[in-house]
């Protein structure tokens, strides 16, 4: 790809945050799992539940960002990391280097989240 980039730091980069999120999703499923409202309070049962609402809408936020750094570690096996998913120019190395796992260049990520 681009010889700015360690292409093997990001991949040690990627695999790090591929297990810190595996570790926290596996987490909150199990805790989400066993977090049953028995509280007979009605107002902590509604606390309760806008903590489960919060945590579930994180952990669906960290499955997804554990989907996009599998899909970016496959784009370095297919030596195609670092090129947009869409238009196929090179993704600048500023960006990987902030988001290693970014599939999109920045004008295509700008269309896509105006959509």
């Amino acid at each position: 790809m681009n010889g700015t980039l360690d292409l093997k730091v990001i991949r040690q980069k990627l695999e790090q945050q591929r297990e810190v999120l595996s570790r926290y999703v596996q987490d909150e499923e199990r805790g989400l799992r066993s977090s049953v409202g028995t509280n007979p309070d009605p107002l902590d049962l509604a606390q309760d539940y806008r903590s489960k609402e919060r945590r579930s809408a994180m952990l669906t936020q960290s499955k997804r960002q554990l989907e996009q750094i599998e899909a970016a570690l496959q784009r370095l096996d297919e030596d195609s990391y670092g090129k947009c998913a869409q238009c196929g120019t090179a993704i600048t190395p500023s960006r990987l280097r902030v988001l290693p796992y970014a599939a999109l260049c920045v004008k295509c990520q700008e269309r896509q989240e105006a959509l």
